[in-house]
């Protein structure tokens, strides 16, 4: 850094020329290629124009003189009560800014293992929270983003019901209600074939069909589902003559198993924010009417 600073021209007290942004910006670009030639890592971050983050993680390393860690994960809350605290507990981190939604950027082998987890579980106890998957730090954005859909779908709220989850653990849920208007278009097409069943056939229908397409024979169907194995065969009869030749397409087959899982996410999803909607509704009528 010594050797770069000779070969700047700094402007010099009284220099009317000098704008103080020109400055800052020439010490920022020096101490950045300080840094990149200390931690490659920052030039990929660089590589992605995440200013802020990088900005962040210049900081974090300038306070502690660690290098950056080879992944993190960002931790998403519901509310940013005493998030400092959290943040303490958990040690190496960096916490959201003012304006920011609520949550914490952490080392991604940190959830790596069971004893990661249940640190963060002990440390997170009592708050609705969701740990993304562990990305390069150039992509912490997407870990955010992950973590921030899993809290919502979840609509989990702090108290002593709330827990931590973890991305890891739902990555196809995730996927599949990517886009929720795409996966309700998909179980429109694939499962048109159910659409004029009474709801309870169709239910059992669909539970049928899934544990077939999940390579259950009916012996191991009927076992599952608490049903003769007859009742199995009777059902698969009945929807072989509903979808005919699309059962015997492989893609096809993968497309309607992918329709069957979403209509489930779709429906656990939309009972969990009718709940979120009754009880903030509930909140609000036993609000104290202000005093006049």
């Amino acid at each position: 850094m010594s050797n770069a600073l000779n070969d700047v021209s700094l402007a010099q007290p009284g220099d009317t020329r000098a704008d103080d942004h020109d400055q800052l910006a020439i010490l920022t670009d020096l101490i950045t290629q300080s840094l990149c030639d200390r931690n490659p890592r920052f030039r990929d971050c660089l590589g992605h124009d995440t200013r802020t983050q990088v900005t962040r993680l210049i900081a974090e390393v300038l306070r502690n003189g660690r290098p950056l860690p080879d992944t993190v994960r960002a931790v998403v809350l519901r509310t940013d009560t005493d998030i400092h605290l959290v943040a303490s507990a958990l040690g190496d981190c960096l916490v959201s800014s003012p304006g920011e939604a609520p949550g914490l950027l952490i080392p991604g082998a940190l959830a790596d293992d069971s004893g990661g987890r249940a640190r963060l579980k002990g440390v997170l106890r009592h708050r609705a929270a969701a740990v993304g998957h562990a990305v390069p730090a150039h992509e912490a954005a997407a870990s955010v983003r992950s973590a921030a859909r899993l809290l919502a779908l979840a609509s989990a709220h702090d108290g002593p019901d709330a827990g931590v989850m973890f991305v890891d653990d739902h990555l196809s849920s995730l996927v599949l209600l990517q886009d929720e208007s795409l996966a309700r278009t998909l179980v429109a097409r694939r499962l048109r074939p159910l659409a004029g069943l009474s709801p309870e056939r169709c239910e059992r229908l669909e539970a049928t069909l899934l544990a077939w397409l999940g390579g259950m024979g009916a012996p191991e169907i009927a076992k599952a589902l608490g049903i003769h194995p007859q009742t199995v065969r009777y059902r698969m009869r009945q929807l072989e003559r509903l979808f005919g030749a699309r059962l015997r397409d492989p893609l096809t087959r993968f497309e309607i198993e992918m329709a069957l899982r979403s209509r489930r996410l779709l429906a656990v999803a939309h009972r969990r924010r009718a709940a979120t909607t009754r009880r903030r509704a509930a909140t609000g009528a036993r609000r104290p009417l202000p005093r006049s």
